[in-house]
């Protein structure tokens, strides 16, 4: 979710109840005879309210199959939530702590939490620097379900086309044999997305050049078209490969925030009953 004029309320409200709750637990504590513990009545109520946040920013994941349900907010405001009222969590939680690392499930659960909270801004990040470099370094987007049949698409043409030019010779003696062996060994794998950066291919300008030189030898100079489309598709290849990365990068994080929350879901249940009962 990109980070824009609407969320400025959100950020103003977690601005506001985060100092406010900051505020009351300075006075609190200063009035108490003992400072302020996960134990005490104050502590427990910011452990509620931070649990509470907690487990709105986690129905995020729920809210897509409930998104029928015609009383649930819009998802854009639930994803709003999940950013502002998941770090005004992290913040009740702190203060619930008493700024105590406890014992030994307490001191995992920070660990846990801490993980959680750095992945999310992580990904927020991402998401709101990836899309603006995918748009400068690739010319035409194509969605990213629709990429391995376009691979396809781009391999099978690739293959017709080089068939045109030089048939199956394999041969070196010949400009055609020599294009030949050029596509078996670089473009074909290329395409196939098993040489992804073995080959000069990964870079424009080598290849433009490698394909320059095909273009300027005599015996390849009607087939020119073919040459250049032949180069063209090398350069759709280019161009979704940059898109399979950013795109692993841009939802790689949620391997590591969607796993860590649950198991602070976990964490945090065993935390409450071994409160309540020792």
């Amino acid at each position: 979710m990109l980070i824009d004029t609407s969320h400025r309320r959100w950020i103003a409200v977690t601005a506001i109840v985060a100092v406010a709750s900051g505020g009351l637990y300075w006075w609190l504590n200063q009035e108490s005879p003992q400072p302020l513990t996960g134990g005490t009545t104050a502590g427990l109520w910011y452990g509620v309210a931070g649990a509470l946040l907690m487990i709105y920013a986690g129905l995020l994941s729920a809210h897509r199959r409930l998104a029928r349900w015609r009383f649930l907010p819009r998802r854009s405001w639930m994803l709003k939530g999940h950013i502002w009222l998941g770090l005004l969590s992290f913040w009740m939680i702190l203060l619930h702590s008493g700024f105590y690392w406890g014992g030994t499930l307490t001191t995992v659960l920070w660990i846990v939490l801490g993980l959680i909270v750095v992945s999310g801004i992580l990904g927020l990040v991402l998401q709101n620097t990836l899309p603006r470099l995918m748009a400068e370094r690739v010319a035409e987007e194509t969605p990213y379900e629709q990429m391995p049949h376009v691979c396809r698409q781009l391999m099978r043409r690739a293959a017709e086309v080089a068939d045109a030019i030089c048939g199956p010779s394999t041969g070196t003696a010949t400009a055609r044999g020599q294009l030949r062996g050029y596509y078996d060994a670089e473009i074909a794998p290329f395409l196939a997305g098993t040489a992804l950066s073995t080959t000069a291919l990964h870079d424009s300008a080598r290849t433009r050049e490698r394909f320059a030189q095909f273009v300027s030898l005599p015996e390849l100079a009607p087939d020119r078209p073919q040459l250049l489309e032949l180069e063209q598709l090398c350069e759709q290849r280019r161009q979704i490969a940059v898109q399979e990365r950013l795109h692993h990068w841009l939802h790689g994080w949620l391997l590591v925030h969607i796993p860590l929350s649950l198991a602070l879901l976990v964490l945090g249940l065993a935390h409450v009953i071994m409160a309540l009962y020792y």
